[in-house]
């Protein structure tokens, strides 16, 4: 799935000559060089999330006598953040970032990747997913960050319904379009799928599965603009043919409450919809519910997010310390009580984790005890558009900004426009926003 990559940058070789011989230094005990504080950013602000990782933090400083000046930042906000901080000088020591994030800051050189490498060797690299580590590769060697949790996306579809109508799992571009049909049914309140079709986030994941799965990419690695090639035109014509069986302009809430509600008996959605249908809907539910852990046509693909702790690369006792935290965020009871914190939607990266008795022992993960083995595939066929070769494009960033792909997604399904023109167009401003 990683193409050159994945022979080119094996975990053995990319680990630096200095990181590949050395230990976590300081991990146990104190050194003369201390570090008295750290500060620490967490890009998750609901209360929920602050509620499970406030004790984690709170057991470090009571383990470790390093004071942890922590501060919680929506991730709509985090990149106006960072840069005020780095006008200001005032980046924090530590802190939890999606993969995009990373990966910029990584190549801007902010952060310690013989940090980061040498929390994952002690932790034991072969313990971490692959997918994961690849995620937060550097590409000249090691890691910018020490992947955390990850969520992955799949559609989720009621077992019993497909069973009746005799009807495929929705793995398959053909599959997905045939179960659409045969349960669109639009005077009787049924709709075929739910997928994000409206200029948003949501949408841009969605399509980022489908067209993947096609072999369509925005960007090359040569960060060329590829949107109106013959696999993207396909790709937009196949989601303006299955949008036909959508109920109309929907959000990622308004295709959850519709499967809860039984109006659609398919849904792309990501792993946090594990702990929405459980409290929404019923145990029965859950039992019904299968997951599709790809998508794919001429190529099986998946889309995902990934997490993970980085650590800036400021004086030898702040990194020290650093590491420290960051080792005792990803380990024991601490790392299981920020998993449990969102069951399905942040799952541990480290395979030792996920297996254990303590991580199962949880009410959500439980009543989907048959799903949970399926995310492992789903997290190793984990792409996105932003990162091509296990390299990031940092220009994507740039797109999204503007909404192109969601908005070419808008175009073809809710409008009803030409996919060639929709392609050829939203390709040409994206050459316009490069």
């Amino acid at each position: 799935m990683w193409g050159s990559t994945k022979s080119s940058l094996t975990r053995r070789d990319v680990i630096k000559s200095g990181a590949a011989a050395a230990t976590l230094a300081g991990l146990s005990g104190h050194t003369a060089a201390q570090a008295n504080s750290i500060r620490y950013w967490n890009i998750h602000n609901s209360s929920e999330r602050r509620s499970a990782i406030e004790p984690t933090i709170q057991s470090f400083q009571d383990s470790e006598g390093i004071q942890v000046n922590a501060q919680f930042i929506d991730n709509d906000d985090i990149e106006q953040q960072i840069s005020s901080a780095i006008a200001s000088n005032r980046l924090p020591d530590v802190a939890l970032l999606a993969v995009q994030t990373v990966q910029r800051l990584g190549n801007d050189g902010a952060l310690s990747t013989e940090s980061a490498t040498q929390v994952v060797q002690n932790l034991g690299e072969d313990d971490f997913r692959d997918a994961t580590l690849q995620f937060m590769s550097n590409p000249e060697g090691g890691y910018y960050g020490v992947p955390s949790t990850s969520w992955v996306q799949g559609i989720w579809y009621r077992k019993s319904a497909f069973e009746e109508q005799g009807l495929d799992e929705p793995l398959t571009w053909d599959a997905i379009l045939e179960a659409a049909e045969t349960f669109h049914d639009p005077d009787n309140d049924q709709y075929g799928i739910g997928f994000g079709n409206r200029k948003t986030a949501y949408a841009r994941q969605c399509f980022t599965q489908f067209a993947r799965a096609n072999g369509a990419l925005v960007l090359n690695a040569d960060k060329e603009v590829v949107f109106d090639q013959p696999e993207m035109v396909e790709s937009l014509q196949y989601v303006q043919d299955l949008g036909q069986y959508t109920p109309g302009a929907v959000s990622f809430d308004d295709t959850r409450q519709l499967y809860e509600n039984e109006q659609i008996h398919m849904t792309m959605w990501s792993t946090n919809i594990l702990r929405h249908i459980l409290n929404n809907a019923s145990e029965e539910m859950a039992q019904d519910t299968g997951f599709g852990s790809y998508t794919e046509n001429t190529r099986r693909t998946t889309y995902g997010q990934v997490l993970g702790h980085t650590i800036f690369d400021k004086n030898q006792a702040k990194r020290q310390a650093a590491q420290r935290m960051v080792n005792h965020m990803t380990s024991g009871d601490a790392y299981i009580a920020w998993a449990h914190s969102a069951p399905g939607g942040m799952i541990p990266a480290r395979t030792s984790v996920t297996e254990t008795e303590a991580y199962r022992d949880n009410e959500i993960l439980s009543a989907w005890s048959d799903t949970i083995s399926q995310f492992t595939d789903a997290m190793d066929n984990m792409e996105r558009f932003d990162l091509v070769e296990g390299t990031l494009i940092p220009e994507f960033g740039n797109i999204i900004s503007q909404n192109l792909v969601s908005e070419a997604v808008n175009r073809v399904v809710i409008q009803g426009d030409d996919p060639q023109t929709v392609a050829n167009e939203q390709a040409q401003r994206m050459r316009e926003v490069l």
